[in-house]
This record gives C-alpha cells, structure tokens and sequence, in this order.
C-alpha cells in the first residue's frame, strides 16, 4: 500500500498553498518523495526516518538537530488503517508552524486515503478489463470451475445471460491522427464508461470499439439504451457514433459470438444508426469485398465525380430510401424544391443509365451507398478519393 509520486506532490501543493508554508511528504523509508521546495526531493530525511523506526507520534527538528536534508521543523506520522504509509512535515520555527501540525496531519490522511482509494479502483477496474478480455476471447459457452469463480471475486457472474452492445465513433480514424482528437475520444470513453457504471453495464475499451455488456433485455430497451449514449455523445462533445446489437433478444451466455455479433452489426453501418445483426441480409457478406473492388465499383457507377459531389450524391441515395423515393418528403429534408430533387435524380442517372426509382436500380445505388460509407469508416470521413 503505497501512494504515488505525483499524488503526493499534489497533495503537498495542496495544502502547502493552504497554509502558506513548505510541505514535505517523506516515503516509508524517510527520503522525500514529494515537496514545495523542489531542491529537497529525494534526499533523506533523518527526523521522518527516526518517527518510522521510534514510532513516535511527532518530531520537532531544532537548529541542533539539522543538518544538509533535514531541516527545522515540526513532522509527523501518516497513518491508514493503522499502520504509518510515511511522514509529513512543515518547514519552520517551532512557534510558527506547531500550530498547523495536528491539521496537516488530518488534512495528508484524509487526502492519501482518496488517493489509494481511486488507486484501488483504477486496479479493481484492470483486474475487470483484463478477465473481460479473455471471457470475449473464449469461444463457446463452457467455463471451467475456476474461471467461473474468478468472475465471481470481481462481481461478474458470466453465466448470467446478457446482450451485446458495440460502439465505434463515426469520426473515430480523423479523431485519432491528432493529439487534440486522441484527448477527445478518451473524454468520451471515459463519458460512456461512468454511464456503464450508473446503469450496471459491464464496460470494457477496446479502440475503435467500446463493449458493453448489459443484462438480459428486450430489443427495445436496448435501443433505450443506445439512444441514451448517442444523446450523451451528440448534446456534450457533438459527436456521432454508430451502436451494433447482436441478435440474442432474451440474451446469451454465448459471450464471444453474442460480441461479434454486434461488432458485425456496427461495422455494417447501415441506414441506422442503431443496428441490429438480426437485421443484417446484404450487409452479412458486403465486408467481404475488398477496399479495391469498392473503389472500382464506385468509379463505375460515379465516373469522374469530385468528392465533394460525390458526397451529396450519397447524401441523396440515403434519403431516398429512407423517405421511400417520396418526392415531397425528400424536399423537405434536403430543403430543396421537388423540382430540384428530380433533376438531380435524373443526372444521377445520366452518368451511368441506372434508374434509382426501379427496383434494380436501388439495389445498386444501395450497394454505392454502404460501400462509400465502409470506405469512409476505414479512412476517416472525405479522406478517401474513388477516383
């Protein structure tokens, strides 16, 4: 049991400001691990080394007593739990400082004990992460004795039936070439992971994707659940994600395929931005192209388009069959006149002779459509050039 480096300079400053005198805090041992005179760290301190080894409830250094790395001044125990973690002093004239002692002493403790105490959870959290890991890794659904009570010592009871919950950000590949981004995407993990917590949801991060794993529920209060992380992605940072479920309406132990299953579905992509694999047909074998012939096949079907139009072009794909080739409706979310949305249409096809009002036709489009949206995934969205 011990407290870090950095904990205890915060600590150190802390109360050093508070009272406007120097801090030290002395490890286990005696030598200054954290202080406000800087000059003094790592050096020993013979008094905190004498109250360690006497076990003596405080030590005043007088003038006497100094010497090169101790210093006049009043010191005193830490002690959690009964037993003495290392030794806090105030540097100064015994009149000055002996009255702050008892204080600064409370006010380490009380200080060092939060410190272990998030350190403690940050541990219990790895212990967590790392048996998640190797239960997502296990194929099938038989766990030894052992395993099972492993689970059991960290509050997880994995033969429990539970469902499958993945989330990928939308701008996860832009996000993470910058270190701006990197900082951004760890603040919303962390934002999705103490959601998991308040709602009892097993967490674990592994980049690009978040898990969660929740109790046995119905589609729909599954996708109560997701729509809630997506209000707390987009309200607080503006950001999009995409969240695949798997297929077990009345959950699984079935951990590992339950997982895939959902990671499939979030890959997809889809029209959704919530997406079930049950509801999975074209999008089942469409990862099996290759980055090449998705290229190919947008250049086909967009010869010699710009990006930027290219985009727009898929922007209008999508509202198409979501709007059900309705006109009308189509002009109200792209807030365009009818006439407008038609004539674009009829270019659309103009460069390739495909009709997306026939049902060939949308088949192919709908194919463009989830090929540009898995070629963005990959590469960030605009980074990618199908020319």
């Amino acid at each position: 049991m011990y407290i870090s480096q950095t904990a205890a300079q915060s600590i150190v400053e802390e109360i050093g400001r508070e009272i406007n005198e120097h801090i030290n805090y002395m490890d286990e041992e005696g030598y200054i691990v954290a202080s406000t005179d800087k000059a003094r760290l790592g050096t020993l301190h013979t008094g905190a080394r004498r109250i360690i080894e006497e076990n003596l409830p405080e030590l005043y250094i007088t003038e006497e007593m100094e010497n090169e790395t101790t210093k006049k001044g009043i010191n005193l125990p830490i002690t959690i739990r009964g037993r003495i973690m290392g030794v806090v002093g105030i540097t100064g004239e015994k009149e000055r400082v002996a009255g702050y002692g008892n204080i600064v002493r409370r006010m380490t403790e009380i200080m060092v004990a939060d410190s272990l105490q998030k350190d403690h959870r940050k541990y219990d959290r790895r212990v967590r992460y790392r048996f998640m890991e190797e239960w997502i890794g296990r194929s099938g659904a038989f766990y030894d004795r052992g395993f099972v009570e492993r689970g059991g010592q960290i509050g997880i009871d994995i033969m429990r039936p539970r469902r499958a919950m993945v989330i990928r950000f939308v701008r996860y590949s832009e996000l993470s070439a910058t270190q701006e981004g990197q900082r951004r995407l760890e603040e919303m993990e962390s934002a999705v992971r103490h959601y998991a917590d308040r709602e009892e949801i097993l967490y674990l991060r592994e980049p690009p994707r978040q898990i969660c794993l929740l109790e046995a529920s119905s589609d729909e209060k599954i996708r109560r659940i997701a729509e809630s992380v997506q209000a707390l992605l987009r309200d607080k940072y503006g950001e999009r994600v995409v969240i695949g479920v798997d297929s077990a309406d009345g959950g699984s132990i079935h951990i590992n395929q339950i997982c895939k299953e959902a990671e499939r579905a979030a890959e997809a992509g889809g029209l959704s931005d919530i997406v079930y694999y049950k509801d999975l047909y074209v999008e089942l074998f469409l990862r099996d192209v290759t980055a090449e012939t998705q290229v190919e096949y947008l250049d086909r079907l967009f010869p010699g388009v710009p990006e930027e139009e290219l985009e727009a072009y898929m922007k209008l794909i999508e509202v198409f069959i979501e709007e059900e080739g309705s006109v009308t409706r189509m002009a109200d979310r792209l807030y365009m006149h009818k006439n407008t949305i038609q004539y674009k249409l009829k270019k659309m096809e103009a460069l390739n002779g495909r009709d997306i009002r026939k049902p060939v036709g949308a088949a192919v489009y709908y194919m463009a459509l989830q090929f540009y949206r898995m070629l963005n995934h990959a590469e960030g969205i605009g980074q990618r050039s199908f020319n």
